[in-house]
């Protein structure tokens, strides 16, 4: 008997008389799927782009810092329409893990303090984690803006951005009010301060640039340098430039001298005596057009011309020590060295490397 299986509904269908939703649906049907749909589209958008970082209190866990996890947060707000103070605390407060969730109960010993109110409780928090900057704490912050060794051109300047960031995050009223008169300038104070706030912000990134080339790595800073670089932008950018196209050459480097050590170590060529004297000769043309020598050992028990105690006189020098009066098979040296592969062809091979790699 064969069993039969239940109609298949379209999911898109909506919840209107049967006719129609079985069948696919009508216009009217069809319309409100594609709004539902564009609704869940929606929600999980803002679902991915409101999600707020955790936050431990504990520098090697965070990933983020007080300052960057408030803006995260009020920017947050606004997206997802979080129109009230105890929304923005909510969704705070459960952002916090380990010694930062401890913190939050610390909340609950201050006499009247309102957990609902999003301006107090920011306030706490970064009074908490993240201390208005004294004049010691800037100068060791200053003082530390030297590109690391495991720090790209990037993240150093971003490093370099935070620690102007907290420097000028506050500055006293005499620094941004403009003094003079203002009779016959024909503005008013509001457009005076505005305008000597941004000759106070340009003086800052003329700073920052100034500190930022400082810092940088001695071979990237030279190169940065010979352009003049007057903006920050600029001279970031110039940096990364420079450190890519040094990155490369290091990159090509390396290969280089990898491909050279495994032709020394995968390449030893067996010879007898009489290759040993042809490869000598060869590598010594391969030396002068600039080529890594032929590494080769000679065979064991390979023939000879000759007898030493023949009375037989050896013409030249042994291809091995290099001294006269016997060939390289009968050299002591070379057999106490256990075979290993030829040292003047080492020593060859090392003096190529040295002279491609001085550059």
């Amino acid at each position: 008997m064969i069993k039969k299986m239940p109609p298949r509904i379209d999911p898109r269908a909506g919840d209107g008389d049967g006719g129609d939703a079985a069948a696919g649906g009508g216009p009217a049907a069809r319309a409100q799927a594609r709004l539902i749909n564009d609704a869940l589209i929606g929600h999980d958008r803002v679902r991915r782009t409101t999600d707020i970082p955790l936050f431990y209190g504990v520098k090697e866990k965070d990933t983020i810092t007080p300052q960057q996890l408030v803006e995260r947060l009020e920017r947050a707000a606004r997206v997802a329409r979080w129109d009230t103070d105890e929304l923005r605390c909510d969704q705070f407060f459960l952002s916090l893990r380990d010694e930062a969730l401890k913190w939050s109960h610390t909340l609950n010993d201050i006499i009247g303090f309102d957990l609902e109110n999003w301006n107090d409780v920011k306030t706490k928090f970064l009074e908490a984690y993240a201390p208005r900057f004294s004049a010691k704490t800037l100068c060791i912050s200053f003082q530390d803006l030297k590109q690391k060794a495991h720090e790209d051109v990037q993240q150093f300047y971003n490093r370099v951005s935070e620690t102007f960031k907290n420097a000028y995050s506050t500055k006293p009223d005499h620094v941004t009010t403009y003094v003079g008169d203002l009779g016959g300038a024909g503005i008013n104070q509001a457009d005076a301060n505005r305008i000597m706030g941004q000759g106070i912000k340009r003086m800052e990134l003329l700073v920052m640039n100034t500190v930022f080339l400082g810092g940088l790595k001695e071979e990237i800073r030279n190169r940065v340098l010979e352009e003049g670089p007057t903006k920050i932008e600029e001279s970031v950018k110039l940096a990364r430039d420079m450190e890519a196209i040094m990155d490369k050459k290091k990159s090509d480097r390396s290969m280089f001298i990898t491909s050279i050590n495994q032709e020394d170590d995968d390449q030893v060529i067996e010879v007898d005596e009489e290759g040993a004297e042809h490869l000598t000769a060869v590598n010594a043309i391969r030396k002068r057009q600039g080529m890594p020598a032929l590494r080769y050992r000679v065979k064991k028990n390979s023939g000879f011309r000759g007898k030493p105690n023949s009375g037989q006189r050896i013409q030249g020098n042994c291809y091995y020590c290099q001294k006269p009066g016997h060939r390289i098979a009968q050299c002591n040296l070379r057999k106490s060295a256990g075979g290993k592969v030829h040292e003047v062809a080492e020593q060859t091979a090392a003096s190529i490397r040295s002279e491609h790699l001085n550059f």
